[in-house]
């Protein structure tokens, strides 16, 4: 028995790991999570106590919310120990009684993955350590007291949008004055378009001539706005397909309302384009994936924007093996740019490279094995500096794929000045991960595409959990999901995914409260 602010309840200690509730999912709408809470579990217990009566068990504020359950002796029994409660402590649930019977006594507790509920066993309680449940027989079924539900009420399904194709990348950006757009990389040869939100949803703002897009990417310059594209089609001249590809660069028209084509540049089936700046000046780089259908191991490019000529030169050339990602990234002074590379051409098995910018070009800082990488995304939790990488999947030359492997996050050691591994997440053909934060809580989400069977899979979404690293708290089904983008607007906020197997994207809303 424990009191504290004028309260006595019972304080359940020692309990068995397996049997623990973090009080995370306890509380899973609150938005900032309290410094104290109670929990009051009502239980009827008619073998030990006179008919109807109901005992009222109440977690004092401040203690610990994860002891329910004391061990036992007996490796399939846990003890469920109720010291006497006081008389002042009202019963709950039942007109008449006011208050409770003083007397103590202990419930048993079976623990294990199935248990029949019959007249016999009515009273008698049950915890799942698989689903995390506690639940009690009433004589005929259990009836749940407590129990870790595995699809949290935060995320709800705001838009279907059906698109003219399949889509492999979906961006993100606002444009003053008109609000949130997205441009999506269809599939199709026919062209890709830009959506403008509303509060019911994305419309459709814009077609612009793609071929066979595979990624966006939004930048600016000043007050200029920019979107470019990568095209892996060849474009209307087919007979340089595979061979040569021209992406193209769009600035937005403030007097047209449009974006318009603005320079072309000449690309390797790119899969992504990444924008930045250092000391004032605008680069972009470009993931060239491969030359033909065989040659992976070519230079990426990095561009740097000519203030005379008005347009974007080459300004170093990097050798990648099928490089599928770029992303750039500050630490202090110092800036980053790691690129996913995926293939070889005989493996996926290949070093991915973390560069460092020194005197005015990118060098080596450190290379990390990886299987088909196909994305690395940067996040800061407070102080410490993190890459995650999005494994697609294991192959070497005749032998078969293997999709369901560890995508990996590493955690930057300021003392040794290198990524370390810090958790292995199993993943299913990852092509994407997204990390946001809402309040004080963090996320991941990663784009699962493709398990060997099937493309119609879960993406999952985790929450950061301190030394427990980022945990699974919501299953997400999606088809061939190709990419996951986080937004806000007046205040609520969203995930929209792409699909590369279905002309469809979905839009998600985030409850906060």
């Amino acid at each position: 028995m424990k009191q504290a602010g004028g309260v006595r309840g019972v304080h359940f200690s020692s309990p068995h790991n397996s049997m623990s509730f973090p009080s995370s999912q306890l509380l899973v709408n609150c938005d900032l999570f309290p410094e104290e809470f109670s929990i009051v579990l009502t239980l009827k217990v008619s073998s030990i106590v006179p008919k109807g009566l109901l005992r009222q068990l109440v977690l004092v504020p401040g203690l610990d919310a994860t002891h329910h359950i004391c061990p036992s002796s007996d490796p399939h029994l846990a003890v469920l120990s109720v010291p006497p409660l006081l008389s002042d402590l009202p019963v709950m649930g039942r007109e008449g009684d006011d208050h409770v019977t003083s007397y103590e006594t202990e419930e048993r507790v079976s623990v294990g993955l199935e248990r029949p509920c019959s007249e016999p066993l009515q009273g008698q309680m049950w915890f799942n350590p698989l689903s995390k449940g506690l639940y009690l027989c009433d004589g005929t079924v259990w009836i749940t007291v407590l129990e870790d539900h595995k699809r949290l009420d935060y995320l709800l399904e705001h838009q279907v949008l059906t698109t003219s194709s399949e889509t492999h990348d979906v961006e993100v950006f606002q444009v003053p004055g008109i609000g949130v757009m997205v441009a999506m990389a269809h599939r199709s040869a026919s062209g890709s378009a830009v959506y403008l939100w509303s509060h019911t949803g994305f419309q459709l703002y814009q077609n612009i001539s793609t071929y066979e897009a595979l990624a966006w990417r939004h930048f600016s310059m000043g007050k200029k706005i920019f979107l470019v594209v990568s095209n892996s089609g060849g474009g209307p001249d087919k007979r340089h397909k595979f061979e040569t590809d021209y992406s193209v660069i769009y600035k937005w028209s403030k007097r047209r309302k449009r974006f318009v084509q603005f320079q072309t540049l000449q690309t390797h089936c790119a899969r992504d384009w990444e924008a930045f700046t250092i000391n004032r000046q605008t680069y972009l780089a470009v993931a060239n994936h491969r030359q033909g259908d065989k040659n992976h191991t070519i230079d990426s490019v990095i561009y740097k924007w000519n203030r005379l000529t008005k347009s974007f030169e080459v300004h170093q050339l990097l050798l990648t093996s099928g490089a599928y990602d770029w992303e750039f990234f500050t630490v202090g002074p110092y800036h980053f740019l790691v690129v996913a590379n995926a293939f070889d051409g005989v493996t996926t098995s290949v070093d991915s490279v973390i560069y460092v910018w020194v005197n005015g070009s990118f060098q080596v800082f450190q290379t990390i094995k990886t299987f088909c990488a196909t994305d690395w995304e940067m996040f800061q939790i407070g102080s410490r500096v993190f890459l995650v990488v999005a494994n697609g999947h294991r192959f070497h030359g005749n032998r078969p794929s293997r999709y369901d492997i560890n995508s990996t996050i590493y955690e930057l050691d300021m003392i040794g000045q290198l990524f370390v591994r810090f958790q292995d997440i199993v993943t299913y053909s990852a092509v994407d991960w997204e990390f946001f934060s809402l309040g004080e809580e963090y996320f991941l989400v990663v784009a699962n595409s493709f398990n060997g069977e099937s493309y119609s899979l879960n993406s999952i979404l985790y929450r950061w959990q301190g030394y427990e690293g980022f945990v699974p708290v919501h299953w997400l089904p999606t088809i061939g999901c190709s990419d996951w983008e986080f937004f806000s607007s007046k205040g609520e906020s969203y995930l929209i995914y792409s699909s590369a197997k279905a002309p469809l994207s979905k839009v998600f809303k985030l409850k906060t409260y």
